[in-house]
């Protein structure tokens, strides 16, 4: 998180400082360019910010506080990273392909966001793999260790745990 947030700063203070960079971006012909670097910068700021402060003092003792922060930590980072994914095109002129770059924590979050929230029950999935269905609860453990439950069909119940 603080190699985000230095990497951010980095970015910040070189256009801010480069004529070149100003010019660019500052003519009408990038005004979308701009809008996309202007508005990703203060995302990327606010969400790196907000889970710094969050992994400093850790989860709530209340199960249901516990639960919207886990879903706003989830969120921040997705937020993050779409972030930076549209800094490195405006900057970079091309997408930024997690799979491309072999960003594998990258797309572990992502999955496991998709996981917790049910989402997985049959997107990218062949027809023939069979159902599931996925419980994360109030009590899913912490920023160490992830645990959830999930339903297979053949299966049952299984616990699982991401670290």
């Amino acid at each position: 998180m603080e190699a985000v947030a230095h990497c951010r700063s980095q970015i910040y203070d070189y256009f801010h400082g480069n004529d070149a960079c100003q010019k660019y971006f500052f003519h009408d012909a990038h005004e979308e360019e701009y809008a996309a670097y202007y508005t990703s910068m203060y995302l990327l700021q606010d969400s790196t910010e907000t889970l710094l402060q969050h992994r400093q003092r850790g989860f709530s003792s209340s199960p249901l506080d516990v639960y919207l922060e886990f879903w706003g930590v989830m969120q921040a980072i997705i937020i993050q990273q779409d972030s930076i994914a549209e800094i490195y095109t405006v900057l970079v002129q091309q997408d930024l392909s997690p799979k491309d770059k072999d960003l594998k924590s990258w797309l572990q979050v992502r999955e496991l966001r998709n996981i917790c929230a049910g989402h997985t029950a049959r997107r990218d999935r062949p027809k023939s793999a069979p159902l599931t269905r996925t419980f994360m609860g109030r009590a899913f453990g912490g920023y160490d260790e992830i645990e959830y439950e999930q339903w297979q069909r053949g299966i049952g119940i299984t616990f699982l745990a991401w670290r």
